[in-house]
């Protein structure tokens, strides 16, 4: 039984996490067990991109992002269990890396989005990253679709 669970959210395909909910319900220690839940809005944090948005724009994606996680989390997980949730900006990989340090994680559960092996190659994976990088322990789902090659 883990203590602390980070699980990143892909808001853009909530239904993409559902997996790694169960299994982050099935392994928390529901005896003063936590989850937390995290989203990263990827860009803003770059200056060069920044630098194109009104910062008072960039707030208002960040209030409207979190709304969405506070969505999700009602919808998708269960009134008894103890949860946290933070949005960040910049890049997934690095962000989620961050965050179980500073939450002091003991899992991290993700699902992992199934590329072709030139996208791996040319932009590396978030989850391979956060496996070669965390410093605790790190559960990968995947999902084959038969069309997915």
């Amino acid at each position: 039984m883990f203590k602390t669970i980070l699980l990143p959210v892909d808001l853009e395909e909530p239904g993409f996490s559902r997996p790694a909910i169960e299994v982050a319900l099935r392994e928390l220690d529901r005896d003063g067990g936590r989850v937390h839940l995290m989203t990263v809005i990827p860009g803003f944090a770059s200056p060069l991109v920044a630098s194109y948005f009104d910062p008072r724009a960039v707030d208002k994606a960040h209030k409207a992002v979190d709304a969405k996680l506070v969505e999700f989390a009602r919808q998708e997980l269960p009134d008894d269990v103890h949860y946290d949730m933070s949005v960040h900006q910049g890049h997934p990989a690095e962000r989620i890396v961050e965050e179980a340090k500073n939450i002091h994680a003991d899992l991290i559960i993700m699902s992992a989005h199934h590329r072709g092996r030139l996208d791996v190659a040319f932009l590396g994976s978030n989850s391979s990253r956060v496996v070669e990088r965390a410093k605790c322990s790190v559960m990968i789902l995947r999902r084959w679709d038969d069309d997915a090659g």
